[in-house]
């Protein structure tokens, strides 16, 4: 079906660059400008002129050749519910790159009143995953949530430990606060958390922290297997790849911020 001819004192360009827009926010970073042109019937040096206008007032970014997500002068407009956009769209493409070389699901999640809020979740397996953006489970029990338990401050960790019981979701949960907490010693020495079934008894996970912003780890970022544990081999590919992927969020922050610099 055909979408109704717009009134003829509306501006066609106007309309044409606010659908492109809408479409590489929705799009969130995983295509290229190409293939979201191709999809809208919009010709490619249209496309190009136009992403380059709104690259200009700083409303989307380049961040690969021929790829744009949200600026943060657009990412401020979303609604406040929406936690750390900016954030979220620059883990998606690689993120979703994980996903689907590992066959499993990979997620990016913060602290947010003891809870794990998950801000990205991208799909690498064909099985369904109960997991969604803006979800919150409970972090003892999840890998995110143990590598963000870990970087409390003693006070903060000492508060959340006495702060309830740790219920069994599975034979495997971590019940005892004492055993919860060596573990998350363990975490702080190494940089890996695990989830051994703990959520649900066919589901592992692995995650590491993300670069600290002024000195405090405030988000990571897992691979989730569902229906399956995997090797050793396979458990030290997966943590070089999510490292990978944090040291180049790193790489990024900082070429930003030397920018910014730059310009002041």
């Amino acid at each position: 079906m055909n979408s109704p001819s717009p009134p003829a004192y509306t501006s066609q360009t106007l309309i044409k660059g606010l659908r492109l827009l809408e479409a590489l926010v929705r799009d969130g970073g995983r295509s290229t400008l190409s293939a979201v042109a191709a999809r809208l019937a919009l010709p490619p040096q249209t496309a190009h002129r136009l992403a380059l206008t709104l690259e200009a007032e700083g409303y989307l970014v380049r961040t690969a050749k021929g790829v744009y997500r949200a600026a943060p002068r657009l990412a401020a407009l979303a609604q406040p519910s929406e936690p750390r956009p900016a954030l979220a769209a620059g883990l998606r493409r690689p993120l979703a790159r994980l996903a689907a070389q590992f066959g499993a699901y990979a997620h990016a999640g913060i602290l947010e009143d003891s809870m794990v809020t998950y801000i990205v979740k991208e799909r690498g397996d064909a099985a369904e995953l109960f997991t969604a953006e803006r979800m919150q489970l409970e972090a003892y029990c999840s890998a995110i949530g143990k590598i963000l338990l870990a970087a409390l401050p003693e006070p903060a960790l000492a508060a959340y430990l006495a702060g309830g019981p740790l219920i069994a979701l599975t034979p495997n949960t971590i019940t005892d606060a004492a055993v919860l907490r060596d573990e998350l010693a363990t975490i702080r020495r190494t940089g890996i958390a695990y989830d051994r079934h703990e959520i649900r008894n066919d589901l592992f996970c692995i995650a590491v922290p993300l670069p600290p912003e002024d000195g405090r780890i405030e988000g990571a970022i897992s691979l989730s297997f569902l229906g399956r544990t995997p090797d050793a081999a396979v458990r030290r590919k997966a943590i070089a790849r999510l490292r990978a992927v944090a040291r180049h969020l790193a790489g990024e922050a900082g070429q930003a911020g030397a920018a910014s610099s730059a310009r002041t």
